[in-house]
């Protein structure tokens, strides 16, 4: 059984809520794999993959290692999005996989849940002049950006991750709801995250600077 992908054109998370309920139904009844699950949610599914992957990064403690992985996969999926492909790629391995029922069941709950969210948060075709400004290539330049930034390795600073997660976070939804004010709101996490990592920078280069200038003068007694 097989399901009419999404248009990526006009998909929204209403629209995905339907496709990956019905996808998840057809997987836990036919063991159907992580690619066709992707290739029935139509071209459109990178920016509902990137939607859902940024949730680990924005809460406010540091995760590491784990987000420079991240951080750099994020900036793939928005280089791939500004070069026109919208669909998420991931190796023959992967997308071959057969996930059992549980994890279906899981996977498309938390994912619908996320959606719903989103549909209230959100309002569809709102500042729609903002949205056909930005387009498909400038959302993907922001969740380019928002991924450099969220795997710049900083020692152990509060909302290094959040603040970037933030402008994949809002500009997914803004490209999938068409909403102006989404995408206003991914230029306002950009913007605060830039002055943000400016403060972080000069102060972890002053405290340097002054533990050098203390140690010089303990050392000359």
């Amino acid at each position: 059984m097989s399901l009419p992908p999404q248009s990526s054109s006009n998909a929204t998370a209403a629209d995905f809520i339907r496709a990956m309920s019905a996808s998840a139904q057809v997987a836990r009844s036919g063991g159907q794999t992580i690619g066709e699950f992707l290739d029935q949610l139509g071209d459109g599914n990178a920016w509902l993959m990137a939607l859902i992957l940024t949730l680990p990064f924005i809460q406010p403690l540091p995760t590491g290692p784990i987000a420079t992985f991240g951080g750099l996969a994020f900036a793939g999926i928005g280089w791939r999005l500004i070069r026109g492909d919208e669909s998420v790629w991931l190796p023959m391995r992967i997308r071959s996989t057969r996930p059992r029922a549980m994890t279906w069941n899981a996977f498309s709950g938390f994912g619908c849940g996320l959606l719903k969210i989103v549909g209230r948060v959100s309002r569809t075709e709102r500042m729609v002049w903002l949205v056909d400004a930005v387009g498909r290539k400038g959302a993907g330049w922001l969740i380019l950006l928002g991924g450099l930034l969220v795997a710049v390795p900083f020692l152990v600073v509060p909302l290094q991750n959040s603040l970037p997660a933030l402008v994949i976070f809002f500009a997914c939804i803004g490209r999938l709801q068409r909403d102006g004010v989404m995408y206003l709101l991914a230029l306002l996490s950009l913007v605060v995250t830039l002055i943000y990592f400016t403060l972080v920078t000069w102060v972890i280069f002053f405290a340097a600077e002054q533990s050098w200038m203390w140690l010089r003068a303990f050392l000359r007694g």
